[in-house]
């Protein structure tokens, strides 16, 4: 096997890692609770270490046996990085998060897209509006798919691998959790923020501390964002308006809750410009119109924390509303279809309690259990724009219900040697009741004509009762040997699994017939090893993870139709991912910073079926670079003023990789050269000042400085005989200017 230039890098970089025992993902900083540093920075060993609470309990994050990153919220103000893309972006072993504005008409579900360590986002079928299950779970501020964490970020924790145990639904690739900034009844304090850059970026952010007395405190934030779109001005622009309030009570020593409510307000635009391909990686803008969609969020929450002598109780009870209403233009070919999405109801009740033990006894433990709760009315239709011929259109009453109860412990046999075992049971309930009405005719006659797809030869497909309902029970598990070689070093071993509940959906199948696709649950089983270490007194740190994941069952719905009248058919395949990432971190003095973060995966489907093959020609799994890398280089120079300018420099890199996936018809027809994503070689520099008094900060930002560009994503309706394919392409070169003052 000839390897590239990249992958020969990170694999030597793997070999370094796991030669020294070492797994190192942050810097310390000096108040993990309000100006962490960035996760790729460690510092001096003791006092400022990032606190995390990655397994749920408060612990230096070079101290838990994961792979874990850490990125601050002030570093990313900095940086202009207000997407959870761009936050995710030199994140080794993670790719994909949608941009800001990317949605078309917005989702429900703020994780789809991301992908850690090969495991894919999974999509839903084509005329369904409902968002598939993601295999990342994403929290904010410890609520499942909560709102609100783009802005007034203290911290954010990416844990790779699968956390089933602890985390449950969702959780099959890993978890990202959002920490904002908590109420504290210390002092009276705040921040703004003003950033204007290219695209006609527009963004004002800021938040305020109040302590109204020594047991109550309030901390209010905001958040605007407005900008253009990339490839088309008007077509791409996105606008979203977000506030929160946190109110803490702390009525005894022993009893603390945060009350919260939030909201979010997005308008999206699709259309102006419709990028259709026309070579490989070429693409034409064909001018279509313009739609806009509206979807807003809001959501009420609270946290409880009660310790009760060596024993602390937690509630998280929260409640997330969506609302969609949205017009969107897809180019279909050499058609355009107009789409109307309307979701009038979409509501979110999650519940979650936890016992936990002390953090210091010889056993600890904690268990808990998580209810979740979805309920989504919702009506989606779709026609062609130049005579109103339906394609389909469909009205949805669905209701998922889901139920786990989870036990986690970790006994010390030695003082440097510990075993973690978990256990996990979840039941997950699934009703989804659809009348999905499809036309016959779609596609049928000449694109452009007024008889295209008419006579419309209607049929409606009535899903209710046992047909629409799936039951799912599932158990995982967890079991991890961690032993310190020395006060600074830390190996581990373990074998965890986790699982993606199941689905029904309809969509349109052969000959446009309404079809039912039901989805079968989907497990994973890892095995990793991995280190943690310090050298040299906190100069150094290197972490190293090695990886294999037993996939069984990847679900997908592939397009057999043609490009007018696409028509889907469900493949199951199994799929199998091994790898690791490595982060270096050096910092040779007190005003340097060196960083490189490297990771490589090699996913591919397995014990392929001759149904598979003919639909899904490649082996190596769509949408996940083989290798991807990224180093840093910070220098400090502190002023006579006592002010300080910092200057930092990125590059980052990500191979080549298929953007879909293809029929062996279509890859024999030279497809593959359609689909390909190139590799992307992305520049980014930050130049920041800071006031000697750490209260005003002035940043520039250059991301992609060489303005490099490939697709991003595809939609691929036909490559042979006929040449279908829409899609997106990477962000172009962005600039922007932040000035912030702290009070």
């Amino acid at each position: 096997m000839q390897l590239s230039l990249g992958n020969k890098v990170c694999l030597t970089a793997l070999a370094i890692a796991l030669s020294t025992p070492v797994l190192a993902q942050t810097e310390p900083q000096t108040d993990p609770k309000t100006s962490p540093e960035s996760a790729q920075a460690p510092a001096a060993p003791s006092p400022g270490d990032i606190i995390v609470t990655a397994e749920r309990r408060a612990v230096n994050v070079q101290k838990v046996p994961l792979s874990v990153t850490v990125r601050s919220g002030e570093d990313l103000r900095q940086q202009g990085r207000n997407s959870l893309a761009q936050i995710l972006e030199n994140v080794a072993g993670v790719s994909g998060g949608g941009s800001l504005g990317t949605s078309g008409g917005g989702s429900d579900t703020p994780e789809t897209g991301v992908s850690i360590r090969g495991v894919p986002s999974n999509a839903s079928a084509a005329g369904s509006i409902l968002s598939a299950v993601p295999t990342t779970a994403v929290y904010v501020d410890e609520v499942y798919s909560g709102v609100g964490g783009g802005y007034d970020i203290d911290r954010v924790e990416v844990l790779r691998g699968p956390q089933g145990t602890l985390y449950g639904r969702s959780a099959t690739a890993g978890v990202i959790t959002t920490h904002t900034a908590d109420p504290s009844t210390e002092e009276f304090s705040g921040w703004g923020l003003a950033e204007i850059g290219n695209y006609d970026l527009r963004h004002l952010s800021g938040a305020i501390n109040v302590p109204i007395s020594d047991t109550v405190a309030l901390r209010v934030s905001g958040n605007h964002f407005s900008r253009d779109g990339y490839d088309a001005r008007d077509g791409g622009a996105f606008r979203s308006t977000d506030g929160r309030a946190k109110l803490l009570l702390k009525p005894t020593d022993n009893l603390s809750a945060v009350l919260g409510v939030a909201f979010q307000d997005n308008v999206t635009h699709t259309g102006e410009y419709s990028l259709q391909v026309t070579a490989p990686d070429e693409f034409t803008k064909v001018p279509i119109d313009i739609a806009t969609g509206h979807n807003r969020f809001r959501q009420y929450w609270a946290n409880i924390n009660w310790e009760l002598g060596g024993i602390s109780l937690t509630y998280i009870p929260a409640y997330r509303t969506w609302h969609q209403d949205a017009d969107i233009l897809v180019a279909n070919g050499p058609t355009v279809l107009a789409q109307r999405q309307y979701t009038p109801k979409d509501n979110f009740l999650t519940q979650e309690l936890r016992i936990a033990s002390s953090d210091s006894a010889k056993f600890t433990w904690q268990t808990g259990a998580f209810y979740y709760d979805n309920k989504i009315e919702s009506q989606n239709s779709a026609e062609l724009q130049s005579n109103g011929a339906l394609a389909y259109s469909g009205l949805t009453h669905k209701t998922t219900r889901n139920l786990g109860i989870y036990a986690e412990g970790t006994y010390h046999l030695t003082q440097t040697l510990r075993f973690s075992g978990g256990l996990r049971y979840d039941h997950t309930y699934v009703r989804n009741e659809q009348d999905y009405t499809a036309n016959l005719n779609f596609g049928a006659g000449i694109p452009g004509t007024p008889e295209f797809s008419y006579p419309e030869v209607l049929v409606t497909k009535s899903v209710s009762g046992d047909e629409a309902t799936r039951r799912f029970n599932n158990i995982t598990y967890k079991a991890r040997l961690e032993y310190d070689l020395n006060p600074d070093s830390l190996v581990y071993a373990s074998v965890a699994s986790a699982f993606l509940p199941g689905d029904v959906q309809v969509a349109s199948g052969a000959d446009n017939q309404p079809i039912v696709l039901p989805y079968k649950e989907e497990t994973l089983t890892s095995y990793e090893i991995g280190s943690k270490n310090r050298f040299f007194g906190g100069v150094l740190q290197v972490n190293g993870a090695l990886f294999f994941y037993d996939y069984g069952g990847y679900q997908t719905a592939v397009n057999i139709g043609s490009a007018f009248a696409p028509s889907f058919i469900q493949i199951t395949a199994p799929a199998q991912m091994k790898g690791g990432e490595v982060e270096i971190f050096v910092r040779p003095g007190s005003q340097d910073r060196l960083g490189i973060n490297a990771s490589y995966v090699d996913a591919r489907f397995v014990n392929r079926s001759e149904a598979t093959k003919a639909y899904i020609s490649q082996t190596r799994i769509p949408n996940i670079p083989s290798t991807s890398a990224n180093a840093f280089w910070e220098h400090r120079f502190d002023l006579a003023s006592g002010s300080t300018f910092t200057l930092r420099g990125e590059v980052v890199y990500r191979s080549s990789y298929d953007l879909a996936a293809i029929s062996a018809a279509d890859k024999a027809a030279g497809g593959l050269d359609y689909v390909k994503a190139d590799d992307q070689v992305l520049g980014n520099v930050n130049l920041n000042w800071t006031s000697a008094d750490k209260r005003f900060s002035l940043s520039g930002y250059v991301r992609n400085v060489t303005n490099s560009r490939t697709a991003s994503t595809l939609s691929v309706l036909s490559i042979s005989p006929s040449l279908s394919i829409t899609g997106t392409r990477t962000d172009p070169r962005t600039y922007g200017i932040v000035a912030q003052a702290k009070f």
